[in-house]
């Protein structure tokens, strides 16, 4: 009988401080800056096409290009109201930082921001996969409506992270009905793209569920629920979506991380992650799920913007493997961006009891 995996030991970097906070002389980000994308470039190639498509001086360009590999963090951020606009509809930003996530340079402008009736409220939590030499960028599409707002998935592409092409929600039955935190598999598997999405309502509401296409601007038709929430006595409600895209581990198997929403009896919140592989050649397709993987401790895990009133969150939209650590930028209530490493000894030692 195999033994149950322990739960991987997560380190919070730079001593548990935000790696980006909120900047008061820029309008659209002068209140909170969360829920953060990541992906990893090492291949020269791909670096020096994003390099060069970054509107910074030379200088930091040089400074880039010394690295050998880059993350590009894609943070969403909320400011006030001005004059000319409503910052209080999320916008997404772009920073360019260490694979240790030490910050290098951040744009002065964000990369995306509410232009089409389905996102004008907001364009929110983004993901990002590479596929072959183009990227995938899934985000919540927050859109007013006649009768009620709406949450939907929606899709852009790049081809250097900086310059990005809208595709609009997402074609297919996914958007019937309000729905959000989508990722693209970074691999085709099986001749087909998959994704996971989290309905918020309808049949197995609230839970992660599949979904499959023959091309990632076609149909996608949704498989069903994959991961439904684990019964938490300490809670009153549990619910659960995925956090990371799936990232690939040996034996055809994928790393899911997600986010666990819990709310007690008296109404508060807390979200925590969890851990689990996703096995195709499993009965269950999950073995070696575990939560928490990590519960909100910290002063900038607990307390949030004051005026917001979100506390006790972490939250990610974005994972690595750099050197074989687990490497992910996370939110920090909703109000900063933090750093985690799961080590590599620790991954190995769980992977190998999954």
């Amino acid at each position: 009988m195999a033994t149950s995996p322990a739960i991987p030991r997560v380190e919070r970097l730079h001593d548990g401080q935000p790696i980006l906070s909120r900047i008061d002389d820029h309008p659209w980000e002068n209140k909170v800056v969360f829920n953060p994308a990541a992906i990893l470039l090492e291949d020269p190639r791909a670096l020096e096409t994003a390099v060069g498509a970054l509107q910074v001086d030379e200088a930091i360009k040089s400074r880039l290009r010394e690295q050998t590999a880059l993350c590009f963090l894609f943070y969403r951020a909320q400011g006030t109201v001005t004059p000319l606009y409503d910052f209080r509809r999320s916008s997404i930003g772009l920073a360019v930082l260490t694979p240790q996530l030490e910050l290098i340079v951040r744009l002065p402008e964000p990369i995306m921001k509410p232009e089409f009736p389905y996102e004008d409220l907001g364009v929110e939590d983004p993901r990002v996969s590479r596929l072959g030499d183009r990227f995938y960028m899934i985000y919540a599409a927050y859109g007013s409506g006649q009768d009620r707002n709406r949450i939907r998935i929606a899709m852009a592409s790049s081809r250097d992270l900086t310059h990005w092409e809208k595709h609009g929600l997402i074609k297919g039955t996914l958007n019937a009905i309000d729905n959000k935190n989508g990722m693209i598999f970074p691999s085709v598997i099986d001749g087909r793209y998959h994704l996971l999405h989290r309905p918020m309502e309808g049949e197995n509401a609230l839970c992660i569920h599949r979904a499959v296409a023959d091309d990632p601007l076609g149909e996608w038709r949704t498989l069903g629920a994959l991961m439904k929430p684990l019964p938490n006595s300490s809670f009153k409600d549990v619910w659960i979506g995925g956090g990371a895209p799936p990232l690939s581990i040996p034996g055809g198997r994928w790393l899911v991380l997600y986010h666990i929403g819990n709310r007690r009896s008296d109404g508060q919140r807390e979200y925590d992650l969890g851990i689990a592989v996703l096995d195709p050649g499993s009965p269950g397709l999950i073995s070696g799920r575990r939560e928490p993987l990590l519960r909100p401790t910290t002063i900038a895990e607990t307390t949030g913007d004051a005026e917001l009133g979100v506390n006790n969150v972490v939250f990610i939209c974005g994972a690595y493997f750099y050197h074989g650590d687990l490497i992910f930028p996370y939110a920090g209530a909703d109000s900063v961006v933090l750093g985690g490493r799961i080590p590599k000894q620790e991954i190995e030692r769980y992977l190998a009891v999954v």
